[in-house]
């Protein structure tokens, strides 16, 4: 049963003082029509929770913003959100189409820096954030008195001689509620043995990113990437002011499942919504995402933190996986499930994860 507007109502009640459902919250199709996003099919879905996120159909389904009662949650890329028609591929295309938001898929053969093996070549953090969904679908659906929203759709990575990978994508909300819930089913309709490297960029930004800002991480151990993230270890899970040469720092930690078998991160910024504070919590399930990364990235206009859960380890790249023995395949048929939790709830002060 909803609760909606500091009550909780049955189907019934709230049937009698609405004319048109998405008068408290719903699923709206857009098409975004200006600069490079021009023809971008999507989705604005708002809970009537205070939770409002735009998905767009033609990059992957991935969720290019978020906002909770008008308090914007995540970064956006001075690139802006690009139809796949304006993308280009090549050395800087993920830095020219990064939109960021709250998630931008990278896979579904490789994450990371670009390269080339004996299974092919792959541009920075893949391909399949370019690729636009088919299949889409949206409804709204009734069980007695809760009602869930959904948004579906297929997303496929391949080519001529090279591995054949399906997505099949689903993202549901609660009305009333302030939590998205991602399932993504991933699969090798190939006949050969095929990589399959698969990281969520989570990328929050101002004003939840801040200098009171605070990330929490459930892990049982960290460590940096390079020099740069070694040097800055003391304030990995902080905020702070942008700064003009800011170099990016990178952590890569072992996550540690809690109760129901999720692993957590969590921005929290308690200055927020009125001194409440808020908190954008992503829960993962470590024994299918058993890696997170954190990126820190405090740059004038490039102000941006993330947390990243991963199916391998390698933020180095497929290169550099495959050489250290952990880089994950699927075989032909098989099918791996990846299921995400993003929440938001107000916090007085920072509250860890459990």
């Amino acid at each position: 049963m909803p609760e909606l507007f500091g009550r909780t109502s049955t189907r019934r009640e709230l049937e009698m003082r609405i004319g048109d459902p998405h008068q408290l919250g719903g699923i709206t199709p857009i098409v975004y029509d200006e600069g490079r996003a021009r023809g971008v099919r999507g989705f604005l879905l708002r809970t009537g929770g205070g939770l409002e996120v735009e998905i767009a159909a033609d990059r992957a389904l991935d969720v290019v913003s978020a906002a909770y009662r008008g308090i914007p949650l995540t970064w956006r890329g001075p690139g802006g959100l690009a139809h796949p028609a304006y993308s280009e591929l090549g050395t800087n295309a993920f830095e020219r189409d990064f939109f960021g938001g709250l998630v931008t898929t990278c896979g579904l053969q490789a994450f990371g820096p670009a390269g080339h093996d004996v299974d092919g070549a792959w541009q920075e953090h893949g391909y399949i954030n370019h690729a636009p969904a088919q299949s889409v679908g949206h409804r709204a659906l009734w069980d007695r008195d809760d009602c869930t929203f959904e948004i579906t759709g297929t997303v496929r990575e391949g080519g001529m001689f090279g591995a054949a990978l399906r997505m099949e994508r689903t993202w549901r909300a609660a009305l009333g509620g302030t939590t998205l819930r991602l399932r993504d089913r991933v699969t090798n309709e190939g006949g050969e043995r095929a990589p399959h490297m698969l990281l969520y960029h989570c990328n929050a930004g101002f004003p939840l990113l801040d200098v009171e800002t605070e990330l929490a991480v459930t892990h049982k151990a960290m460590r940096p990437r390079d020099d740069d993230a070694h040097a800055a270890l003391a304030l990995w899970n902080r905020g702070g002011p942008p700064l003009s040469g800011f170099k990016e720092q990178v952590f890569i930690h072992d996550p540690l499942a809690g109760e129901g078998g999720w692993a957590r991160a969590s921005f929290s910024n308690p200055r927020l919504d009125g001194g409440r504070g808020v908190t954008l919590t992503v829960r993962y399930r470590p024994e299918q995402l058993p890696a997170l990364m954190t990126w820190r990235m405090l740059g004038v206009k490039t102000y941006v933190m993330a947390m990243e859960p991963a199916n391998c380890a390698t933020i180095e790249g497929r290169t550099v996986a495959r050489a250290r023995g952990n880089l994950p395949f699927l075989e032909p048929g098989e099918t791996r499930q990846y299921e995400l939790e993003f929440a938001v709830t107000e916090s007085v002060g920072h509250q860890a994860p459990a």
